[in-house]
């Protein structure tokens, strides 16, 4: 490591203006290390079972909190709880394929990095459980290498903690590499991530195989947890803040340098990501600049290696095709008297419900579910986005940021007309999520997410703090009178004007699906080549999506600006992005209605269960919705109206092909017409000449 150090020193010495010191350098390598355990175990889990992880920095997360807390709360020897951490991280891998990623080997792979999304929130919030089960920590006490050795490299101390960093590490990846050389097991392992259909014919069990990778993986992410607790502090990239997140993104930039595939460029990768970090710190003094500039490294070397990046996408591993769309009401029974009350009455009791709401709620509830609103106006951008155009975004709250920011620093500041300034705020997020929206065009799937990720984080810790850009955020802004009539001061005000947004949001978004974007977008998505042939321009439909999903999003942001009375600095924090992405997956990917479905749920969870509780509700909504129903909560509304409607025929006595295709029926004899269409009243129509017998069964 010391001799890698001097290489770098020599290169991060040569490129910044500013001397950096020897001992930073050392201390990159040593934050660079803990990257690259991270990598290792992401790039195995890849080669393995072909799919991002977007758990890896949360899978050694629970191990740590246990050994930090044995050593805490019961005085446990350092060594012996490490041990214990390290176990409890190889059962937790194990368990995680066993019960999870097992039963989606037959998915696309895309719906498997969606789900590992919702593992990651779960193994988040269950960080935040155990450590508050164990109580408070007691006073003296910490979780600290048990020796004393201290030196300095130039104005850099290193203590004991980084010490035993600088060898445990390094060691790990030693014994790592010369157990997939060397050993019988390890040899297996590399020939199954090689093609595994080839070596489970050549009788090597390749499922306990990819048990021994995912206990493997969970074990390097607990020694990089850990020992960066020591150094750190555990809250500083737990998953419930930015920094778990941030120390994900770093991970994810060394795999995506290394193809994901390669180990020891993964690793390279790592530690010049850790010099770099820590350099750029130095050199500016600013703790977040490097994960702007990290926005810049992943998306170069995504672009800079579309070509493997294309061929994943040739080989399904980012399809959207499992997707269902939701159905009408078929046509045979539109004009029904049961069917046309039904809808009126169910309507009428839903808008009661919505327009009397806060006449009995309070203040404080009546501004919750104003929040939900907005939250359900950005997942039905994501609907968009997401399910009709097939792209994962795990940035946009960040989107929803930048309309928020436009339209409160001119409203506020420069004291614009309050839809003037909200129509610019909408024009900026769908610039913004234009520009983020060009790689799409080369790179799609799960490697998108990467860079929607990256954004995400970047806007939360840099573009959207009032620290860095004092001119751009306004953080106390008045509420308008609209029209000079239609004040908006009181909460019962602001939920009907946001009431109102979601209305013509999903209005909105319903009309698109109907035009002639939405069907092309649908085509693109499940198959852009075809797509192509009949003369759609799948560039200018997949910049369309981004471009009204963006405007959507600056939509929501003029909405939140005015429901928070400004933009406050930490208000956008990437994990939001993942709970908004939570509630489309959760309301179904499909279903606009589903969107505001999952909105409920996730803001629910929020609200009535504390701490990690949450967490672990919206990961395991996914996980359970994804195993159960991949139409989501959505879905299973319109699975009710289907069943009450397949009620409604068989009284009447009319046999409705589309409700009918995915059922079992008795044998019966009908009257159809050619096409196979009863008329309303389930008589025989004029135009039809002959009886046909259906028998299904």
């Amino acid at each position: 490591m010391f001799a890698l150090a001097v290489i770098v020193w020599q290169i991060a010495d040569h490129t910044f203006s500013q001397h950096v010191p020897p001992g930073v350098i050392i201390l990159g390598l040593v934050f660079g290390s803990f990257y690259a355990l991270t990598a290792i175990g992401l790039v195995l889990i890849y080669r393995a079972n072909r799919v991002v992880n977007f758990a890896q920095a949360e899978l050694g997360g629970v191990a740590a909190v246990l050994a930090i807390q044995l050593v805490l709360q019961f005085n446990l020897n350092y060594f012996v709880a490490v041990a214990t951490g390290v176990v409890a991280a190889a059962v937790l891998g194990a368990a995680v394929y066993l019960f999870v990623i097992r039963r989606f080997r037959n998915a696309p792979r895309l719906i498997v990095a969606v789900a590992t999304i919702g593992i990651a929130q779960i193994l988040a919030g269950a960080s935040v459980v155990v450590s508050l089960l164990f109580g408070e920590q007691p006073a003296g006490r910490t979780f600290n290498a048990p020796f004393h050795v201290q030196f300095r490299v130039s104005t850099i101390l290193f203590k004991s903690d980084s010490v035993l960093a600088m060898i445990v590490v390094p060691a790990v990846m030693l014994a790592l590499a010369l157990f997939f050389r060397y050993t019988d097991f390890g040899i297996a392992i590399r020939a199954a991530a090689e093609n595994g259909d080839r070596a489970n014919l050549l009788g090597i069990p390749i499922h306990y195989l990819y048990i021994a990778v995912w206990a493997i993986a969970s074990v390097l992410s607990a020694f990089a947890v850990m020992f960066r607790a020591s150094i750190l502090g555990f809250s500083s990239f737990t998953g419930v803040t930015n920094g778990g997140n941030a120390l994900l993104l770093r991970t994810l930039a060394a795999a995506v340098i290394a193809r994901m595939e390669n180990i020891p460029r993964a690793v390279v990768a790592a530690l010049g990501l850790g010099v770099f970090e820590i350099s750029a710190q130095w050199v500016t003094s600013n703790t977040n600049i490097s994960d702007a500039l990290l926005v810049l490294v992943i998306l170069v070397a995504l672009l800079l290696q579309r070509g493997f990046f294309q061929r994943a996408t040739e080989t399904g591993l980012q399809t959207w095709r499992a997707i269902k769309e939701v159905r009408p009401i078929p046509a045979e029974m539109r004009r029904l008297p049961e069917v046309i009350w039904g809808k009126i009455g169910l309507g009428a009791a839903l808008a009661a419900f919505i327009l009397t709401l806060p006449i009995w709620l309070g203040p404080a509830q009546t501004e919750l579910v104003s929040l939900t609103f907005i939250y359900a106006i950005v997942a039905i951008s994501l609907v968009i986005l997401t399910g009709w155009a097939g792209h994962i975004s795990l940035g946009q709250w960040a989107l929803v940021g930048f309309g928020a920011a436009g339209t409160s620093i001119l409203y506020g500041r420069h004291h614009w007309d309050f839809f003037a300034a909200w129509l610019v705020g909408i024009a900026l997020s769908a610039t913004v999520a234009l520009i983020i929206g060009l790689p799409a065009l080369r790179i799609r799937g799960p490697f998108l997410a990467v860079t929607t990720l990256a954004f995400s984080v970047t806007a939360g810790t840099y573009f959207l703090v009032q620290h860095y850009f004092p001119w751009f955020i306004q953080d106390n802004l008045t509420r308008p009178t609209l029209l000079g009539r239609l004040p908006l001061e009181q909460e019962w005000q602001m939920y009907y004007f946001v009431l109102l947004g979601l209305i013509v949001a999903l209005g909105a978004a319903m009309n698109l699906r109907r035009s002639r974007t939405g069907r092309a977008t649908i085509a693109v998505r499940d198959n852009g080549l075809a797509a192509e042939s009949v003369s759609i321009n799948a560039t200018r439909v997949n910049l369309t999506a981004f471009l009204i999903a963006g405007a959507l999003a600056g939509f929501a942001g003029g909405l939140y600006a005015l429901h928070q009375r400004g933009v406050q600095t930490g208000a956008f924090d990437s994990q939001v992005s993942i709970q908004l992405f939570s509630m489309v997956v959760i309301g179904g990917l499909g279903s606009l209605p589903g969107a505001i479905l999952g909105a409920a749920y996730i803001r629910g969870a929020q609200y009535f269960l504390p701490g990690g509780w949450k967490l672990i509700a919206s990961g395991a909504g996914i996980l359970l919705l994804l195993m159960f129903l991949p139409e989501g909560l959505g879905g299973l509304l319109y699975a009710i109206r289907d069943g009450i409607l397949r009620r409604i025929a068989r009284r009447r006595g009319l046999v409705v092909p589309s409700l009918l295709a995915d059922v079992r029926i008795e044998r019966q004899e009908v009257e159809i017409d050619l096409g196979g269409v009863l008329s309303a009243n389930g008589s025989r129509p004029i135009a039809a000449e002959r009886k046909v017998e259906a028998k299904r069964s």
